[in-house]
């Protein structure tokens, strides 16, 4: 059997949001136990192409070379000057001579782009076995998308419904997608499956806290989108920082052209708070910056999973964060301060509460330390049995125990 996957999102630039990280990753994984073609989706041409050194260098190690961090990391290869040199340089792949009936085609990614309508098209004259991972219809269900933007999403959702399966990275994940094909008349769905992710840190020690070496520190990492709630979180640390209590407050995160945010960050700081935004940065400072807090903060209002959740509970850090939906399954586990993440006054209370609050703390961090996650083996294991499988005999796995 070979695999092609389709790592467009994963292979243009150094962008490591949560589903590049996880795509990289399982390509590595993948790579190491069977034949993997990568492949990469050219916009301006509507053609699959194979990788070429810039784009393998991306997908492999995509902090070669990068020197400082960034705000706006898909400039270095997502915009028209890249996919322009992508469609004058590279070959198309024809997926309907190249794949025969017992291999697998995986989008590991939303695509949003001319493979709404093409992917369809080459699953049906194929015949080929095709399979999707399913992130999450957050932005759908809080109403955060311009009208243009809600039909791609659409159409994505109808095109996932052309697969043969869809692993979906959490129950509420699931419980979306098919209320939303439900909802669009879509009858003959693909098996779908809870699969959620593991983590990436297998080789890192994981952190332990106790108050008495707690730093002041308080971090947080999120793409600097609406529903990741940034407003929300800077308003907080603004009352504590009013009432007195003294902290660092350290964001991380791709500016994604949110305004708003930056004007915020930049009043503070004017006013003399201790905020820092480092930007976009590369895994080692990522894991340094959770060993160095004392706990983190996610504010997001929807997600798929959740996944500096559960990184800050590998580091054995607590977690400031909401409870509804993926967010709660990751959070209930033990180690999170669960807090009204739509409340400003809730989100301060809960930052106050771990920066005074010693035993509440050290509880947590226990809690945090004894949490157990998926591992990339296990994950990889179970990931096999579905690209091989072509009945409803998987079972699910939990997020953690």
């Amino acid at each position: 059997m070979n695999l092609f996957i389709d790592v467009t999102n994963s292979c243009r630039s150094p962008r490591n949001t949560g589903m590049q990280r996880m795509t990289r990753r399982l390509f590595a994984e993948l790579e190491q136990r069977m034949s993997v073609t990568p492949i990469c989706w050219n916009r301006l041409g509507h053609f699959y192409h194979r990788l070429g050194d810039r784009e393998s260098v991306y997908l492999r190690t995509p902090f070669q070379g990068y020197g400082r961090a960034v705000a706006l990391p898909e400039f270095r290869g997502e915009k028209f000057p890249g996919e322009l040199r992508r469609l004058l340089r590279r070959r198309p792949v024809d997926l309907s001579a190249e794949l025969s009936g017992g291999d697998v085609f995986l989008a590991p990614d939303f695509f949003g782009d001319s493979r709404r309508q093409k992917l369809p098209e080459i699953i049906r004259k194929n015949g080929m076995r095709a399979v999707a991972i399913f992130h999450d219809a957050a932005m759908e269900r809080l109403g955060l998308h311009a009208r243009r933007s809600t039909q791609k999403f659409r159409d994505y959702l109808q095109a996932l419904a052309f697969f043969n399966r869809v692993l979906c990275i959490s129950q509420q994940s699931r419980n979306d997608l098919l209320s939303f094909w439900r909802e669009y008349g879509i009858r003959d769905l693909p098996e779908t499956f809870v699969e959620s992710w593991p983590l990436e840190f297998d080789e890192v020690e994981r952190g332990s806290t106790d108050m008495a070496s707690k730093s002041q520190s308080v971090f947080c990492v999120s793409t600097f989108v609406p529903r990741k709630n940034h407003l929300a979180l800077l308003d907080a640390a603004e009352n504590v920082w009013s009432n007195g209590l003294a902290f660092e407050l350290k964001l991380v995160g791709a500016w994604a052209g949110n305004w708003p945010v930056l004007r915020k960050i930049r009043a503070l700081r004017a006013k003399g708070r201790s905020l820092a935004w480092l930007k976009h940065v590369d895994d080692q400072t990522l894991h340094a910056l959770y060993r160095e807090c004392a706990f983190t903060v996610y504010p997001s209002l929807m997600e798929g999973f959740g996944l500096p959740i559960a990184e800050s509970l590998w580091h054995g850090k607590p977690c400031v964060c909401g409870g509804n939906g993926a967010l709660g399954e990751v959070a209930r586990g033990g180690g999170c301060l669960i807090v009204d993440q739509t409340s400003v006054d809730a989100l301060a209370e809960g930052i106050k509460t771990l920066l005074l609050d010693g035993p509440l703390y050290s509880r947590l961090s226990a809690e945090a330390r004894a949490r157990k996650f998926r591992s990339w083996s296990d994950y990889v294991d179970k990931f096999l049995t579905h690209l091989n499988a072509r009945s409803n005999n998987a079972a699910r796995v939990p997020i953690s125990h």
